[in-house]
C-alpha cells in the first residue's frame, strides 16, 4: 500500500495515454454498439504512486480524444502538483471551450479520474472513503440481459436469471419495436417477475413526444420504476411535457456532458440524473452533479461502468442504484459480483479497478508517454 507522505503533496512525473480498440461481438444493450474504443490515462507521481483514468466511445471517434490528450492535457498535467488539479480542471475547460463539450470534456474526464485514483492511492484509502462515504454498499439493477434482438421469452429468461441471483431490479429496452409490442414485452416480464421486482425501461432517446406520452401511460400501469432517455436529450421542453403527464419518473443523463447539460432538467424535467463520469467531466464533475441533484431533491444513478461508479454512488449524497452492465468485462481482470442484489466498493486504495493488461495490450492501437 502506498500512503501519502507527510508534507509531500506529490507532483506528476509521468503521463501515459493508451488508445484501445476492441470489438464487442454481439451488440450490447440498447445502443446496438459492436465496437468499444477506450482511452486510458495513467498518471504517476514523483513518489512512484500511480492512478488510472479512462474515457470511451461506443464506436469510432476516441482517436480524437487521444490526440487532444497528447496535444493539450499531457503538457498541462506533467509536472503539476496534485493539489493544483482542481483549478487546472477549470483551466483546461476554458482552454478548450471553443471545441465544445464533447471531445474536450471526455479527455478531461480521463485525466480527472486518474488524478482522483492517485489521490486515494497516496492517501491509502478506497476512493469512496476519500470522497466521503454515505453508504457501505449500494443496490444493483441488472441491465445486460435485455436487447431488442431478444424474443419475449428470452427477455423473461434474462430477467428471471437476475432475480435468481438476488437482484431486486432489472432494466428492459424499448424504442425499436412498435410501441404496443414493446409494452407487451415489458408486461410479460412484469408477469414473470411479480410486483416486488423493480423494472426500469430505457428508450435510448428513440421516441418522439407523442409515442412517449402513450407509452409512459402504459408503463405507469405496469408499475415501471423509471422511464429512461425516452426522448432526445436536446428536447428539454418535451421532457417537461412528458414529466407532467401520466408517466413514470424520467431518468436522463447518459448523453449529457458537464454540469450545464444537467441544469435544464432539474426543474421538472427529470427525477433521476444519470451522469457517466468518464464522459461528463470525471469524478470532479460527477460530485457537482450530485450536489445539483441534492439541491433539487433528485436521485443520482450513474450510467454503466459499475467497477468505477460503485465508489461514486456510495459517496453521492443523492446516490441510489448502480447499473450492472458488462461493458468493460473483457478488459478487466476482476469484476464486481453482487451479493443479494447489492455490491460494496473494493477496499483497496484508489478506485481499485483491476485491468487485464494482456487484453489491453492485445487491442492497443496507440500509446503516448511523457516523462518529466
Amino acid at each position: 500500500m502506498t500512503v501519502r507522505q507527510a508534507g509531500h503533496d506529490g507532483v506528476v512525473d509521468r503521463v501515459e495515454v493508451t488508445l484501445v480498440d476492441m470489438p464487442l461481438g454481439a451488440a450490447r444493450g440498447g445502443s446496438g454498439a459492436t465496437q468499444l474504443q477506450l482511452v486510458r490515462v495513467k498518471v504517476t507521481a514523483d513518489d512512484g504512486a500511480a492512478g488510472v483514468g479512462f474515457t470511451y466511445s461506443l464506436g469510432p471517434g476516441a482517436e480524437a480524444v487521444a490526440a487532444l490528450l497528447e496535444a493539450v492535457h499531457m503538457p498541462a498535467v506533467l509536472g503539476l502538483p496534485l493539489q493544483d488539479w482542481d483549478r487546472t480542471w477549470y483551466a483546461l475547460r476554458d482552454r478548450t471551450s471553443r471545441l465544445g463539450a464533447g471531445v474536450a470534456l471526455l479527455a478531461t474526464s480521463a485525466v480527472d479520474i486518474a488524478v482522483w485514483d492517485l489521490r486515494a492511492v497516496r492517501a491509502g484509502v478506497p476512493l469512496f472513503r476519500l470522497l466521503g462515504a454515505h453508504r457501505e454498499d449500494v443496490p444493483v439493477y441488472g441491465s445486460g440481459r435485455a436487447t431488442h434482438g431478444m424474443s419475449t421469452a428470452e427477455l423473461v429468461e434474462g430477467a428471471l436469471s437476475y432475480v435468481a441471483e438476488g437482484y431486486r431490479a432489472v432494466k428492459l429496452r424499448v424504442g425499436v419495436h412498435p410501441p404496443a409490442v414493446d409494452v407487451a414485452r415489458v408486461a410479460a416480464v412484469r408477469a414473470a417477475v411479480g410486483d416486488e421486482i423493480a423494472i426500469m425501461v430505457d428508450a435510448n432517446e428513440r421516441l418522439d413526444l407523442a409515442t412517449a406520452l402513450w407509452m409512459g401511460s402504459a408503463l405507469t400501469e405496469l408499475g415501471v420504476a423509471w422511464f429512461e432517455e425516452p426522448l432526445p436529450s436536446a428536447h428539454v421542453r418535451a421532457h417537461l411535457t412528458l414529466a407532467a403527464a401520466a408517466a413514470p419518473p424520467l431518468a436522463v443523463g447518459e448523453h449529457l456532458l458537464g454540469l450545464g447539460g444537467f441544469t435544464p432538467f432539474v426543474s421538472g424535467g427529470a427525477a433521476i440524473l444519470m451522469p457517466d463520469a468518464p464522459l461528463t467531466g470525471g469524478v470532479s464533475e460527477f460530485r457537482r452533479i450530485d450536489a445539483l441533484a441534492e439541491a433539487h431533491g433528485l436521485a443520482v444513478t450513474p450510467h454503466f461502468l459499475p467497477e468505477l461508479h460503485v465508489h461514486l454512488t456510495a459517496a453521492a449524497r443523492s446516490g441510489t442504484w448502480l447499473e450492472h452492465f458488462p461493458l468493460l468485462d473483457d478488459l478487466l481482470g476482476e469484476v464486481l459480483t453482487p451479493v443479494g442484489g447489492r455490491v460494496a466498493p473494493p477496499q483497496r486504495p484508489g478506485h481499485g479497478m483491476v485491468w487485464d493488461e494482456a487484453a489491453l495490450d492485445r487491442f492497443t492501437v496507440r500509446t503516448a508517454l511523457a516523462v518529466r
